[in-house]
């Protein structure tokens, strides 16, 4: 009997980790090419159209490799939080939402994408249509830098209906990485319900 019991909660240990996690990525970004130069980081996460997109949330954090030049910062609709090194929250609550600030360019950028709640840990089903984000890079006159894409993005994240997310590097400078968060407590997990099999089992 305990040799049965032991996978089944391994099994549900698996479950309550993977389901309702959030979807986390590491942006990185070469700006060498524009490092002691100053211009400006546009965030922008907004629902889709029509807007009956279901609730979600963006957290930019970890963020490195540029400096946040004082009393630029410009937050549109749900922004909160900055300015920059400091943690950005952004929801898709209303039509237009952007945190906007100008900094000066390092060598490497870098910053991590926490999406959450309900269009990604819960999607219903019955929306019809999702969320994105869009990453803009520009300098000091507004124009933009080291993407050559139409809209002057240089990544997007999608926010499907089904609760995945599709990412975009839209610039050759950009690196989406998936974190391995979710896939560490998982691992975590499993070494110390084995541990707890093995000592039981002598």
């Amino acid at each position: 009997m305990r040799h049965s019991f032991i996978p089944l909660v391994l099994a549900l240990s698996f479950g309550a980790l993977t389901a309702h996690a959030d979807t986390l990525f590491q942006v990185v970004v070469n700006t060498s090419s524009i490092a002691g130069t100053t211009g400006y980081l546009d965030f922008q996460f907004d629902p889709g159209v029509p807007t009956n997109s279901q609730s979600a949330t963006l957290k930019i954090q970890n963020f490195t490799g540029a400096t946040y030049v004082a009393g630029s910062q410009v937050d549109t609709g749900s922004a909160t939080g900055g300015p920059l090194p400091s943690a950005i929250t952004l929801t898709n609550s209303t039509d237009y939402n952007d945190d906007y600030e100008s900094v000066k360019f390092g060598n490497l950028m870098s910053f991590t994408l926490d999406f959450g709640g309900a269009a990604i840990n819960s999607p219903n089903g019955t929306s019809t249509s999702g969320s994105s984000f869009s990453f803009e890079i520009s300098d000091a006159n507004g124009n933009p830098l080291l993407t050559n894409d139409p809209n002057a993005y240089d990544a997007t994240v999608n926010v499907n209906l089904n609760g995945s997310t599709t990412a975009v590097a839209e610039s050759p400078q950009v690196v989406f990485t998936p974190e391995p968060a979710s896939l560490w407590m998982m691992t975590g997990a499993l070494a110390l319900f084995g541990a707890r099999y093995a000592r039981r089992s002598k």
